[in-house]
Parts: structure tokens; sequence; C-alpha cells
């Protein structure tokens, strides 16, 4: 294509004043700007958030004592003012009548039954027998398991009890239970911990004879006898079994045995209770055989 020169100087000039429109021009009074980092993006944030929180402060101090000064002006008809420093409402009434450990959602507790739910963590349970039950019935064989459980805390507490269930466990449990809110004290005498004297426990066939002994003869018993005894607290006792040798009975008559016997105190405190008997002699009785009889009307 061909082009004039006079073409050629118009495009020329065309060109120069449309860069010389494009170019920017600088605003007086005002300086490039300048990138900033992320760094300083994020202390300046940082002062955004001070700078809030100071002013959300100063607001909130502003709200209290405006209605602090409210609170101090006296209400129509009233002549009382209140004193500076003094909160216009009163104290909770709850902490003055109620206790400290008061809760509102328990269960209320009967006296009554207070002790029996008490869990004792002291007492220490062992297991003296465990054998199967059959019972037969219109439909068939029924299988449990019965366990006797003796429960003591080795300070002269004392509990045993049976349970029976279809599981084991479950009957240990169960007699565990039943053990412990059927407690007996027994006493133990001196520093050799054994019981103050000689005794022996019946129960159906079964008798066991227990014998106090001294430091260092330790427990010389059967081993029904010796689960009872140690649970009890007791170190040095002589026993000997005389009777039936089940176990069931065995436990009874020795924890009878065991509750039956008295220190010297309690013997002297009977001893102050006894009325005293009228002396007896022959001459009263020989008077009053020989005494008149009141005759009938």
């Amino acid at each position: 294509m061909f082009i004039l020169e006079e073409d050629k100087k118009e495009l020329e000039t065309a060109e120069e004043t449309s860069s010389e429109e494009t170019a920017v021009e600088p605003i007086p009074g005002k300086t490039k700007v300048e990138e900033t980092t992320p760094e300083e993006k994020v202390e300046d944030v940082k002062e955004e958030v001070k700078e809030e929180l100071k002013n959300k402060e100063a607001t909130v101090e502003k709200t209290k004592e405006d209605s602090s000064e409210e609170a101090l002006i006296p209400a129509q008809g009233d002549a009382k003012v209140e004193k500076k420093g003094v909160p216009h409402t009163s104290e909770p009434i709850a902490k003055e009548f109620l206790p400290g450990n008061f809760n509102p959602f328990a269960r209320p507790i009967n006296p009554r039954f207070a002790n029996r739910r008490k869990i004792e963590t002291d007492l220490e349970t062992r297991i003296v027998k465990v054998k199967r039950v059959i019972k037969t019935t219109k439909g068939g064989r029924r299988f449990k398991f019965s366990v006797l459980v003796v429960v003591g805390d080795k300070k002269g507490k004392l509990g045993y009890a049976i349970g029976k269930h279809i599981e084991i466990p479950e009957a240990i449990k169960k007699a565990e239970r039943a053990a412990k809110k059927n407690m007996y004290r027994i006493n133990i005498v001196g520093d050799q911990d054994t019981i103050p004297h000689e005794i022996i426990g019946h129960h159906g066939a079964a008798r066991v004879m227990l014998k106090p002994a001294k430091e260092g003869k330790g427990i010389i018993a059967a081993d029904v006898v010796r689960t009872v005894v140690e649970l009890a607290g007791i170190r040095n006792i002589y026993s000997k079994n005389l009777g039936s040798n089940t176990a069931h009975i065995i436990v009874h008559a020795t924890v009878k045995g065991l509750t039956q016997t008295k220190t010297k105190e309690q013997f002297e405190n009977l001893k102050a209770k006894m009325v005293p008997r009228k002396p007896f002699s022959f001459k009263l009785e020989a008077d009053k055989k020989n005494a008149p009889k009141k005759e009938a009307k």
C-alpha cells in the first residue's frame, strides 16, 4: 500500500498527542504510595483492635458511672439517700440461710436410711464358699450359684451373708450388699489383739471353741474360722471345731461366739445393774407355812 508523506506526518502527530493525553500528571500535595509488607499489615490490624478495645472499655465505665449515679438519686417521695460505694441491690438471701453445699436438684434423703446409703470403702470382702444350687420346677431344672461372703474392716466390724444368682459375679455383689447392711461389733482386747475370754459359739449342729492367745501365737484355726477372725481384726487366737463341718453353720457359730464376748468394764456394769437378792433362811419359809390361812368369805 502506498502512503504519501503528508499522511505519514499526520499519523505521527496523532500518536504524539495520544501519548501525552494518557500520561498521568502527579497530583499536587500527594506523593507516591509505598507498598507495605505483610508484617506491617499485621501490626496495623493489631493496633486497630487495641483501639477498639479501649473504646469499648471506656463506654462500659461510662455506663457503670451513669447507673451508680441513677441509683444514688432518691425516688420521688423518698427522703433516704443511699451511701456512695454501696450497691443499690441487696445481697442474695440464700447465702445467709442455705448451707454452702446446698444442691436444689439433689434427691432428698430420709435420715432414717442415711447410714444405709453410705459406701464404706475400708471394708474388705472374702469369698468363703461357692456352690451350685438346683431347683426342680414344672418346666425343668433351674441352676443357680450360692456364694457365702464375709465382710470386715479389721478393726472390730464384721458381717456375712449369702447371695444367689444365675451368674457368680452377680451373686457375689448381692451377698456383699446384704453383708454390709448387717454388721456386728466385736470386742478386741489388749496389744495382743485377741478376745477377752474363752467361749464356745453354738449354731445348729456346729460348735466352735474360741480361746485367747498370747502375742506371737498367731491364728490357730481352720480355713472358715480363719477368714472370719482375720477380717474381724484378731491376730492371736486358738480355735477348735467341735461339731458340723458345713461352712455356713461354722460362720454363724463363730460370729455368735465373738459377739457374746464381754470386756471387764462390761461385766462391772452388769454387776452394778444387778438387783441384790434377799438372803434365804429356813425360818422365813417355815413361818410362811405355819401362818394362818385367811378364811374365805
